[in-house]
């Protein structure tokens, strides 16, 4: 007797359609005041509702093939599994696995370092590190990715602990890095990347278009979000990087107006990390694009014919990394060797032909193992600019005229207050001026930081009609 195919679409929309039921359920006894529990019916049909659902997504696991890739020999044969799938409307896990040597233990990954030998070749998940690898903070250091991480591991460390000079049988100094850091606590992270079909249909190697183009972007967009928010990442239990703001260290929280640092005062954060008796071991500077650009365009000091960040992309032989995750007029810079990061297991890609059929498209979603530690919070600074700017120092208006003016507050999303210094010539709101009678008007857009204002003002001139 001939096996029927599980259908997954109708699995997946009564998967849907059960959720939706249960929160509505949630919902009402929410909003409900008087009682406290559901009824006895409502209570019998959220047990069967729980029922159907566990055994929905175990009929959803247990139809859902694994294509296992561990050497490059096994691509041909995954790329023609993945076409079957796709063909098939079948939901399947793609398992990118590192072929582990019975001599190896989770060492780093050695592509930035040149070793060879730590890790067995022709691995496939190194199509996936290095290019991710390249998108990461460890590309500007030259520290290596460590990659395939196992049991209790515990991370390479500049330094774990500091000798003294003692009497025979005195006591040694104390621990500069607790244990308990040593030892990461890695999460799940999954990433969902929708594929169109047209890409899908286009391409030969389906297994290199995952791992090389799409996944390793997305991976590295999390990662660097991880480690450089200043908000703990939703969804996170132990993930933070050294930039959470309620941790930060006063004394490295530095500060500068104007259009750019200068490089005394870019150099002073460096110093306020090295004060603490950190080793620079893989100190980099991290700014956005913008900043970046700014500091190319502006000289060390007045007369040189050098910039802050020279040709070679650093500033004072320190490198700099850029990113969208640090806000235009901040500068980061840290030990980057005290914030450890890394990638547990094998790579799983669960791929669903169904959530994305609107938009022509496939889900690749990888899950994957990841953890980072905070070895030395003070390894760790913050430069930012404080100040506002208007896109416009001067307007000339004609009565009934409107013209919309931009500030820039920093730091990024300060509120922002304006005023008119005449209001019967011009008024303000929101940044919109409307000329009202001839006559001039100061514009000024204000914010207020640590308890001082910082202003910026736009002279409006407004003329009679004709």
């Amino acid at each position: 007797m001939k096996k029927e195919r599980f259908n997954f679409r109708e699995a997946y929309e009564r998967v849907d359609a059960i959720k939706g039921r249960l929160n509505e359920m949630a919902q009402n006894l929410e909003s409900d005041k008087e009682r406290e529990a559901f009824t006895e019916a409502e209570e019998g049909e959220r047990k069967q509702l729980f029922r159907e659902l566990d055994i929905l997504e175990m009929k959803i696991k247990a139809n859902t093939p694994t294509i296992e890739v561990m050497h490059r020999e096994d691509i041909a044969e995954a790329n023609r599994k993945i076409r079957e799938c796709l063909s098939n409307g079948q939901r399947f896990e793609l398992k990118i696995a590192r072929a582990v040597a019975s001599s190896f233990h989770g060492n780093a990954s050695t592509y930035a370092s040149g070793i060879s030998g730590t890790n067995p070749s022709g691995l496939t998940t190194h199509d996936i590190v290095e290019p991710l690898y390249n998108k990461t903070i460890l590309s500007a250091i030259g520290s290596p990715l460590l990659t395939g991480l196992k049991g209790n591991h515990q991370w390479p460390v500049v330094e774990a602990f500091h000798a003294t000079i003692n009497d025979e049988g005195a006591e040694l100094g104390d621990t500069k890095i607790p244990i308990n850091k040593l030892i990461p606590k890695p999460e799940r992270l999954g990433i969902a990347v929708p594929i169109t079909r047209e890409a899908l249909n286009e391409t030969d190697d389906l297994v290199q278009l995952v791992a090389t183009e799409y996944m390793p972007v997305a991976i590295a967009e999390l990662m660097n979000k991880i480690m450089f928010s200043q908000t703990k990442v939703n969804g996170a239990t132990d993930l933070e990087g050294p930039f959470i703001a309620t941790k930060m260290l006063a004394d490295n929280l530095k500060t500068y107006t104007g259009e750019a640092p200068t490089l005394k005062q870019i150099v002073g954060a460096k110093t306020a990390i090295l004060s603490h008796n950190v080793k620079p071991d893989g100190l980099c500077y991290v700014m956005s694009e913008v900043t970046k650009g700014e500091l190319e365009a502006t000289p060390k000091w007045d007369g040189a014919n050098a910039a802050i960040v020279d040709e070679n992309g650093k500033i004072g032989g320190v490198p700099v990394f850029t990113t969208n995750e640090v806000p235009d007029g901040q500068i980061y810079v840290g030990a980057f060797k005290y914030a450890p990061q890394g990638l547990f297991g094998d790579m799983v890609f669960i791929v669903d032909p169904y959530s994305k059929s609107r938009q022509n498209a496939i889900d690749f979603v990888l899950n994957v193992d990841y953890a980072i530690s905070v070895l030395r919070q003070e390894a760790f600074a913050i430069l930012s600019k404080i100040g506002v700017t208007l896109d416009k120092s001067a307007v000339e208006l004609t009565v009934g005229d409107t013209i919309d003016l931009t500030a820039l507050a920093y730091p990024v999303g300060t509120a922002v207050t304006w005023a008119s210094s005449a209001t019967a010539k011009a008024t303000v709101a929101n940044g919109k001026v409307t000329a009202v009678a001839a006559g001039n008007a100061n514009i000024t857009a204000t914010i207020t930081v640590g308890g001082q204002n910082y202003t910026a003002t736009c002279a409006v001139t407004v003329k009679a009609g004709a």
